[in-house]
């Protein structure tokens, strides 16, 4: 049996131990899920390292015409460097959300852990398949049981009110993308990528199913004026629920513009791209400058989100390989970086019962641990030479720069205004006396430091040798299962 296949049953059998165990305080249940977790992890970085994929024949759908009078459409599976590079993003989440649980909050957990374990099944399955509508499925299936973490374990009064805000909002953006994957499959009867960007199309359509596509991916990443459910979603989710949303789920926004509409529409990206680097600085300069008057650390985190996503933006739409490259290494950075400050947020919030950026300072005092941990994860969000942040934001810039000069010089001040906010909000946060409102000095637990060390850690390995990224630029293998 192949790799691929002892991956995928091994994850299953471990998932289901898991759920079936009676009680979670069970010896066995922890032993169980850190030996699956670590087995699962290094299974999934070897198919990471390896130069080709040997694979045996994946799976076949069969149909019977008793049942079914049409064929089944054309089912296409890509993995490449960009698919290959999220998946294994996704599997370095997953293992810190089961660490920085509280019994008190994740309760009842059995129903915790389904949640979670599905969204990882749709993110991952997503991140794999070059299929419209198998995409589309998988596209908004996920932000099923990411709604559901915000609106049962969110921990203030308008989490409900989140989590429906959340979920319609992005499920109305994705009608649009709906609509244009129908006329597609009409007009050329099939939905794999391959067998439709070839084809001649009028540029009035192209334009057309631009629209669609941008649209529903630009609500995705969030583009302005589409990012007002980012912030709230963020401060209305548990930890668990920000981690997956910033570290993984906004890639799906970057990942449809890569993988679906330069791809499907190289000619239409070419003529609207101006105008999407434009939408895309205006929003860096948005959310960097409505940053500065937050007071709720996780509303900090979350603008600063939608910054970086606007340069990933800008580097993928600059059509260049400089560029292209430099998007991916930046949607693994964010993912991380921004995963580690939410742990770090929410490691204070669950000790102190506020996010309220005024109570806090002298956190060197009274937390030397968790101060540590918020220097190095401030640095890399900096991007400091050494970090895999630096080696994204650097190439995104370069990319910029190939094509149009202006827009790299309206970007830079920006990432000095980052650089100048972040310094100082940590200087606020450790450097002065202790807050008379720090009134428990408890610092970060074994569970939160492996944790928040499990997910900056690839950063830093990353950034120092970048090319356990950029040598396996060949990993494309595509694997079509016709129905037969």
């Amino acid at each position: 049996m192949n790799t691929i296949k002892e991956l995928l049953i091994r994850s299953v059998i471990i998932r289901i131990i898991i759920y079936l165990c009676p009680t979670y305080k069970q010896m066995q249940l922890l032993l169980i899920r850190r030996i699956g977790a670590i087995i699962i992890l290094m299974q999934t970085t070897y198919l990471f390292s390896q130069i080709s994929w040997e694979y045996d024949i994946l799976f076949r759908i069969k149909h019977n015409n008793t049942f079914i009078n049409r064929n089944l459409p054309h089912i296409s599976i890509k993995i490449d460097k960009l698919s290959a590079s999220l998946i294994l993003l996704t599997r370095f989440l997953i293992p810190p959300c089961l660490l920085i649980r509280k019994n008190s909050i994740y309760r009842p957990y059995k129903n915790f852990l389904v949640y979670l374990f599905i969204t990882e099944l749709f993110l991952i399955s997503a991140f794999s398949t070059s299929n419209l509508i198998l995409f589309y499925i998988l596209f908004e299936s996920s932000i099923i049981p990411i709604s559901l973490i915000i609106g049962t374990w969110g921990p203030h009064k308008e989490k409900i009110k989140a989590a429906y805000y959340f979920f319609l909002y992005t499920l109305r953006g994705s009608i649009p993308f709906l609509l244009r994957i129908l006329y597609i499959y009409k007009n050329y009867n099939n939905f794999d990528v391959q067998s439709i960007k070839n084809s001649k199309t009028h540029q009035t359509i192209k334009i057309i199913l631009f629209t669609g596509f941008f649209l529903a991916f630009a609500v995705k990443t969030p583009l302005i004026p589409f990012h007002s459910w980012l912030p709230l979603a963020h401060v209305e989710a548990p930890a668990v629920g920000s981690v997956i949303l910033a570290g993984i789920l906004l890639k799906l926004g970057s990942y449809g513009f890569l993988r679906f509409t330069l791809e499907l529409l190289p000619s239409t990206s070419i003529f609207l791209s101006p105008r999407v680097i434009t939408l895309s600085t205006i929003r860096i300069w948005y959310a960097r400058l409505n940053r500065l008057r937050q007071n709720d650390l996780k509303r900090i985190i979350a603008y600063s989100s939608i910054a970086h996503m606007g340069l990933i933006t800008i580097a993928i739409f600059r059509r260049n390989l400089t560029g292209k490259s430099g998007a991916i290494n930046l949607m693994i950075a964010h993912g991380l970086t921004r995963s580690a400050l939410f742990i770090l947020v929410s490691c204070i919030y669950e000790r102190h019962k506020t996010r309220k950026l005024v109570y806090y300072q002298g956190l060197a005092i009274t937390s030397p641990i968790y101060s540590t941990h918020l220097l190095i994860t401030s640095l890399a969000h900096m991007d400091i030479p050494g970090s895999l942040n630096f080696i994204g934001e650097y190439k995104c810039l370069l990319g910029s720069l190939e094509n149009n000069i202006i827009t790299t010089i309206l970007i830079i001040p920006g990432i000095i205004l980052r650089t100048c906010y972040l310094l100082l909000l940590y200087i606020r946060l450790t450097c002065r006396n202790v807050s008379s409102h720090i009134k428990i000095n408890r610092d970060l637990n074994r569970q939160e430091t492996l944790a928040r060390t499990r997910i900056i850690l690839p950063t830093l390995i990353t950034g120092i040798f970048p090319t356990l990224l950029e040598k396996r630029h060949n990993l494309i293998k595509i694997i079509d299962c016709d129905s037969y």
